[in-house]
């Protein structure tokens, strides 16, 4: 498996995941109503800016896309996986790479998470901040605030 930085031609391949892992990861963490409203107006074309940023990034294994993650520095934005290779380190690898974006200029990262996602990220050393909601086109969805810290407990 590799990583590299997403280009254009991946966008098809990054809304295709997008879809297939909120739909199989969430859908006993959340309605199908916050699903859709939360995959509404999507398409490949809505990641071109992002991707053009620089800081979208893919994981690639024989030719196939199968994760896609995106950072900008002090924040964890995306990490997901095609549900077909979940458990396989697609993810760790997809957030050691992002981590990496995120903590230029930054000691620490935040991340909004999903409920179900809540647990990976602390089994990679984020820490809960707070509950929180999410509202897209009127509909509240519950998520997670982590905090990712560069600095060691032990160093302060």
């Amino acid at each position: 498996m590799k990583v590299k930085t997403a280009t254009i031609k991946d966008a098809k391949d990054i809304h295709r995941i997008h879809d297939e892992a909120v739909k199989e990861t969430c859908k006993n963490f959340y309605t199908q109503e916050q699903i859709e409203v939360w995959l509404a107006d999507r398409s490949p074309e809505k990641y071109h800016q992002k991707i053009n940023s620089g800081n979208m990034f893919v994981v690639e294994e024989n030719g196939k896309l199968v994760g896609y993650g995106h950072a900008i520095p002090g924040e964890i934005v995306a990490v997901f996986v095609d549900p077909t290779f979940q458990g396989k380190g697609v993810g760790k690898q997809l957030l050691n790479y992002g981590l990496k974006i995120a903590l230029k200029g930054h000691k620490k990262v935040k991340v909004e998470s999903t409920l179900n996602a809540e647990e990976f990220y602390k089994k990679h050393g984020f820490i809960k901040v707070r509950n929180d909601i999410k509202i897209t086109k009127g509909v509240e969805a519950p998520i997670i605030i982590l905090e990712y810290s560069a600095i060691s407990p032990n160093s302060a």
